[in-house]
């Protein structure tokens, strides 16, 4: 084959060589450009198979989806058969993305990257080489002009001139045969391996439709035998269709009067009169099983239960209404009003049920007699029973559900009857956080503000821990509006009432609780001459048992304490001013002058309801001997210090206060090794001082100067119910203090059992998320929801005294 360029006259340096080097150049940027392109186009045409692959991935998917639906437990059903036809179909779409992929991975090969390969390694050697031959020219150039114009009075430089031009010429000799060389080399390999690339891709495709053609061959039997299908589920679907069209008939033929006989299944729609709003009538599907007396919605699954012992009840006509065929199903409890559709419907219910109740009565005889006692089978199993103790209606009534104990029990707390910001009557939502009890439309504004500034819970729907009751016997709507509401008078503001719209209800929640613009701010170092210093009322740590027997107690020394107030030079929630002089004799304290005592009227309100006492849960008995905690100078007067002191003497109004005035709940306190306030409720033992703390943003991971968290702190006191406070609310079990201890080394080296164990079944519910488990582990919620229970209601259960420092 003969050369593109000629050797000879690249040797000579011709005008016909550098025009022809010139053609062969451009020659290879125009191959250049079109094989990128190529390449370029063939990416895009993979990336688009990979598209349609995926598409198509997803359309077996969905036909496979569509076979499950059809899937029958029934070998023999039509939806069975369907449900084979569609896996095969599925079957044999994926085989052919299989072959589809592989083509598109021979493509890649064949054509991008040999293509590709081409242009980076043979194109750019000749690039390369193309540079060098314009370098060696051009330094060639130079020689020759610079030997043609020395002049021949320097013979010297005349010499190194020719010298210098002789090396520049034969470089530029081999340099431009290396260069023809590399572009003849192109020349001559560029048709096979173009040629040769595309043939492989070429044989690839016909791969790809042979594969695609053998592989349908075979499943041509397949599809003639569902079509052969097709055609007798059509007729099939046509006769049944016609059977439809015959039943229609039937129903158009029933007679109306035909209703349900004595004997049929107790089962049936009625109308049910609702018990709440308007007192509505709607239609619900009614049964009578098991002694009991269902109903449920039109497409629900589950019933209701309406009466769970149809033997405490009576059914009797009513007449005093204008709706026909209305009955009344008594209980000893309430009453239900049903309509039936017709009269006869109406006999056919009335004398059912009358049958249910004297087959129940005949069953519990029956029952009574074979097991030979005395004791009533009661229809409820949760109502006590006793020997010799006959069942009638009024010892069978069920006791009120935890949900209504419960709204009884928040509600006797003063105040919180009516709602704590618009005043509605029979509120059923709290903030737990605040203390607060609230109507529906308030809290709905509330939980718009998000968690941050209040945690609104439903008090009948919602589940309660003991410590959450506890926080809200301690505080209540007549506390909580004494602190928010205390320069209500003195401010332009619209208060909520039960009537106003939402803009109005909005706009003072959000100036009460987010602006706080009705707190009255703490009293300034100068607010008075005559105050020195400022303390906060101690809450005395007591039981329950101790609440009743010294309640005359408490009652007169409650009227010695107050016996020296006076009236506070600034107006405050809940601060008075003791106007001892010399030595207070409540407090213990040497005061000379005037202290305002935070906290000094605000009453014991957990004692008046039938809840536990706040402090059942303190791991420390007997009473204080000290009525407020040590005075501090008026100029210390802050916020966070006034937390940090108001839990120190376990005063939850007071911390409310403080939170009002914008204390921070994870203060530190560099007086005393760095504690935090929620580190000093664990010194307290407090429950509810640590729950009103977590409820407020308390940090659980915070450190002090000894690198003990709230944790290692609990630990080390021995405080079960802190602990589990802290692990329930994500704790760092890690955490290692100063001494390099973590909470469970401390715990073990205590021989603290019940805190060893809560912290290793922490860790294991820890290592069971990191495996992937279940995060809701139903014993790990059992084992801390029993230890939070005992530990706010039989805390004497779970002392340790030789773990207590």
């Amino acid at each position: 084959m003969k050369p593109t360029i000629d050797f000879k006259e690249c040797l000579k340096d011709s005008p016909k060589f550098r025009a022809s080097l010139e053609s062969a150049e451009n020659d290879i940027d125009v191959l250049e450009a079109r094989l990128e392109r190529l390449v370029k186009l063939c990416s895009l045409m993979i990336e688009t198979g990979k598209s349609f692959k995926r598409a198509s991935s997803d359309f077996v998917t969905g036909v496979r989806d569509l076979a499950a639906y059809f899937k029958d437990d029934s070998m023999m059903s039509d939806d069975t058969m369907v449900s084979n036809c569609l896996n095969k179909f599925a079957h044999e779409m994926g085989e052919m993305l299989k072959f589809f992929n592989i083509l598109m991975d021979q493509a890649n090969r064949s054509v991008c990257k040999n293509l590709n390969n081409f242009v980076k390694q043979d194109i750019k050697q000749v690039k390369d080489s193309q540079k060098d031959f314009e370098k060696a020219s051009t330094e060639l150039d130079n020689a020759i002009n610079r030997n043609a114009s020395i002049p021949r009075t320097k013979p010297q430089e005349c010499e190194e001139a020719a010298t210098m031009l002789k090396a520049k010429k034969s470089c530029f000799a081999h340099t431009a045969v290396d260069h023809v060389f590399q572009i003849n080399i192109l020349n001559s390999k560029k048709r096979y391996e173009i040629l040769e690339t595309m043939l492989s891709f070429m044989r690839a495709q016909s791969t790809f439709f042979h594969q695609g053609h053998d592989l349908f061959q075979e499943f041509e039997p397949e599809m003639k035998n569902v079509a052969s299908q097709v055609d007798v589920l059509s007729a099939k679907a046509s006769q049944e269709k016609k059977e439809m069209e015959e039943r229609h008939s039937l129903v158009q033929n029933k007679d109306p009067s035909d209703v349900e006989k004595e004997g049929s299944p107790m089962e049936g729609y009625l109308l049910k009169r609702t018990s709440k709003g308007f007192k509505s009538w709607v239609r619900r599907w009614f049964s009578i099983e098991n002694s009991q007396l269902l109903y449920m919605k039109r497409g629900s699954r589950e019933y209701s239960i309406m009466e769970e012992d149809i033997r405490l009840c009576t059914v009797k006509l009513v007449y005093e209404t204008d709706r026909r065929f209305c009955f009344e199903v008594l209980s000893p409890t309430r009453s239900h009003m049903l309509q039936a559709e017709s009269d006869q419907n109406l006999q056919f219910w009335l004398n059912n049920i009358q049958t249910a109740i004297t087959k129940a009565y005949k069953a519990m005889e029956h029952r009574s007699h074979s097991l030979d006692t005395d004791e009533p089978v009661q229809g409820n199993s949760s109502a006590p029973s006793s020997p010799n103790m006959t069942s009638t209606p009024d010892s069978q009534q069920r006791q009120p559900s935890k949900a209504q104990q419960r709204m009884d029990q928040l509600t006797a707390i003063p105040g919180n009857s009516h709602c704590c910001d618009c005043g509605s009557p029979e509120p059923r939502w709290a903030s737990i956080n605040l203390g607060a009890t609230l109507c529906i439309e308030c809290s709905g504004i509330h939980r718009s503000f998000g968690v941050h500034m209040s945690k609104v819970r439903s008090i009948t729907l919602d589940s309660w821990d003991p410590e959450l009751l506890k926080v809200m016997a301690e505080l209540g709507n007549d506390n909580v509006n004494r602190i928010y509401e205390a320069n209500l008078n003195d401010a332009v503001a619209v208060k909520a009432t039960p009537e106003c719209n939402r803009s109005i209800r909005e706009s003072f929640i959000r100036a009460k609780y987010l602006d706080k613009a009705f707190v009255s701010k703490l009293p300034g170092p100068k607010s008075s001459n005559k105050v020195k210093g400022w303390s906060v009322r101690r809450k005395p740590k007591r039981s329950p048992s101790r609440d009743v027997a010294n309640s005359h107690d408490n009652s007169e020394e409650e009227s010695d304490l107050t016996s020296g107030i006076m009236e506070a030079p600034v107006e405050g929630a809940v601060l008075s001013v003791s106007n001892n002089s010399g030595r207070d004799t409540d407090s213990g304290l040497g005061v000379s002058a005037d202290v305002i005592v935070f906290g000094k009227d605000i009453e014991n309100i957990g004692r008046s309801i039938e809840l536990e006492s706040s402090e059942g849960s303190d791991l420390e008995d007997g009473d204080d001997t000290t009525s407020t905690t040590s005075w501090e100078d008026m100029s210390k007067l802050d916020p966070n210090l006034l937390l940090y002191k108001a839990v120190q003497a376990r005063n939850l109004p007071v911390m409310l206060e403080a939170l009002a005035n914008k204390a921070d709940p994870n203060w530190v306190n560099q007086d005393e090794e760095g504690k935090t306030p929620l580190m000093k409720a664990v010194d307290t033992g407090s429950l509810t001082i640590t729950e009103f703390l977590l409820l407020n943003g308390a940090k659980v991971d915070r450190k002090d100067k000894l690198g003990r968290t709230p944790l290692h702190h609990a630990t080390i006191k021995g405080h079960t119910g802190q602990v589990c406070q802290f692990l329930k609310r994500g704790a760092d079990l890690h955490a290692k203090d100063g001494s390099g201890q973590d909470p469970l080394e401390i715990a073990v080296s205590a021989a603290n059992a019940d805190i060893v164990t809560l912290l290793r079944l922490a860790k294991l519910n820890e290592d069971m998320k990191e495996d992937g488990g279940n995060p809701g582990d139903e014993t790990f919620n059992d084992v801390f929801k029993d230890f939070t229970h005992m530990a706010s209601e039989n805390p004497e259960k779970l002392k340790r005294k030789d773990n207590v420092e």
